[in-house]
Parts: structure tokens; sequence; C-alpha cells
């Protein structure tokens, strides 16, 4: 019934996407617009969805922070939305999220005994605070170690791990599984997920489910 109310509408649901930063969710964002014709919002341009007014666009993937970070929020505001959410080996992305996400990226905001709290980018308060959830204390930590941890030590890879677990059980506790679409990034994607992520939305391929997933999935590692 949802898939034919979707046709009938002629614009199919605003989508969600709640996979971590480094587990596929760049190749999702490639494959929802290549295969299925989304438009794909990242951020949120500073502002909170979660106010009054925020209003979701049909056909649009909304993708990155601060998206993954509210799942239980998000599924409570906006109950005509799907959700997809990406997952990869938890061991794979704390490798990945620690040289990538923190090294590159989130240690910008790391001072002198931790992380800055109070900073005003929006993107570090959206991760920090999300990570803090997760496995409270791990990003203050990894700022307090950066010069190891991002050389090479590998000492804080088992929380890291352990915060991935977290996040994958609080998508499934908040999100109805009517509205989830979970998948995930391996060598075989398209034969392990992807290429039922249509049917599930209600919407016609645009090009066949192999040939969009392109070199963001070749490559596996974004």
């Amino acid at each position: 019934m949802r898939a034919l109310l979707v046709v009938m509408a002629g614009a199919a649901a605003a989508v969600i996407g709640t996979g971590l930063p480094k587990a596929g969710t760049r190749s999702l964002a490639h494959y929802m617009q290549q295969a299925l014709g989304y438009e794909t919002v990242k951020y949120s341009g500073g502002l909170d969805p979660l106010v009054a007014g925020f209003v979701l666009k049909t056909q649009t993937f909304y993708d990155d922070y601060p998206w993954y970070a509210s799942p239980c929020a998000f599924a409570r505001t906006y109950q005509n939305a799907s959700f997809v959410h990406m997952e990869r080996n938890c061991s794979a992305w704390a490798s990945s999220a620690i040289h990538q996400l923190f090294c590159r990226w989130l240690r910008g905001g790391c001072v002198s005994g931790g992380f800055n709290a109070s900073t005003t980018r929006f993107g570090y308060q959206v991760t920090f605070h999300h990570f803090e959830r997760l496995a409270s204390g791990l990003i203050d930590d990894a700022c307090r170690s950066r010069v190891e941890i991002c050389g090479g030590d590998a000492r804080l890879v088992p929380r890291f791990v352990a915060a991935c677990e977290a996040h994958s059980r609080l998508v499934r506790d908040c999100v109805p599984p009517s509205r989830l679409f979970a998948a995930r990034l391996d060598p075989f994607f398209n034969r392990t997920g992807l290429d039922a992520l249509g049917p599930f939305l209600g919407c016609q391929y645009r090009m066949p489910p192999d040939e969009s997933w392109g070199v963001f999935g070749q490559r596996g590692v974004t």
C-alpha cells in the first residue's frame, strides 16, 4: 500500500541516511542520485531540523550530519520519512574512522586536555555529542593522544568498534522496521542489499542497480 501511494502521489518520500561517516555513505548518496533520481542534501545549512517549520522535501536523500546523529528524534518527528542505514564491518570502520574522520577532520577541534566541546562549528558539535552518547570520553581521549593515535597507535580501536556497534543498535531501537532499510558495504554490495532499495522505497530504477554503484562502490572505502 505504501508503494502504491508513492506512485500515485508522483514523488517518493524523503529518506534520511543513518549510516556513520566512513560506512559507505558517500557511495550511498551517489547511488540514490544515479539509480533512483533522488536529490541529495548534505548537512542542513546549520539549521536545526527538529525545530518547528523545518520540512523535508519529497524524493530527497538527507545525508551526513546531523542526519545520522539523531535517529530517535528524526523517526519521531518525521513519521512519513524512510530511513536507510549503511553499515560496514565495525573493525574496518574503526580503522577508517580513526585515520580519516578523526585524524583528517575532527582533530581540528582538539584543544589541550581534550575536545573543544564549546566549538561553534556545527559539524564538530554534532559529531562530538553523538560520539559522547555512543562511547563517552572517546573523542576527548583521542584528542589527548592524537599524536600517537594518528601515528598508528591502536589503543582506541576497540572503543571505536564499540561506538560503531552502539550506533547500529541505536538506529534499530529507534526506527520502526517498516521504515528502515539496512545494507552493508562489502565487495558484493549490489547482490547483498541495494538492489532491493528501489522496491522498498516504491521507486523505479533509472538504471540497473549494478550499473549505478559506480567508482565509489568499486573502491569500497567511502
